[in-house]
């Protein structure tokens, strides 16, 4: 399973998981502004640690930019794509390696060929 980053924050034990590389960014963006302590950033990167890391390869950057520029494509004036780049990022990982994307919200839940998976 690919993780997102609402995932990653809530962590669930016993499931075999995957960090795509944009969710430890996300992730870090996070620990940057409410980081107060070591021990906060130490408790991060233990978490983080403890799974395999998806790069953002060539291949996982096109189908995200492809998924995006497609959804801007088809928006109504005025209305936005309903994903971000990160969520794209997160989405195009999912597809390139077939797996679902387990998330604590439904951001996923409308990507074509994407299963979303909630834990909440």
């Amino acid at each position: 399973m690919i993780v997102d980053t609402s995932f990653a924050l809530d962590l669930a034990a016993g499931v075999p998981l995957a960090i795509p590389s944009m969710t430890v960014l996300e992730v870090y963006i996070g620990v940057g502004k409410v980081a107060t302590t070591r021990e906060e950033r130490r408790r991060t990167e233990a978490i983080l640690s403890s799974y395999p890391l998806v790069d953002m390869t060539p291949s996982i950057s096109r189908r995200a930019g492809r998924l995006l520029g497609e959804r801007m494509a088809d928006a109504d004036e005025g209305e936005g794509p309903g994903i971000g780049k990160g969520d794209a990022v997160v989405a195009a990982t999912a597809l390139e390696r077939d797996e679902p994307v387990l998330a604590g919200d439904g951001h996923f839940g409308n990507i074509a060929g994407v299963t979303h998976e909630t834990y909440r």
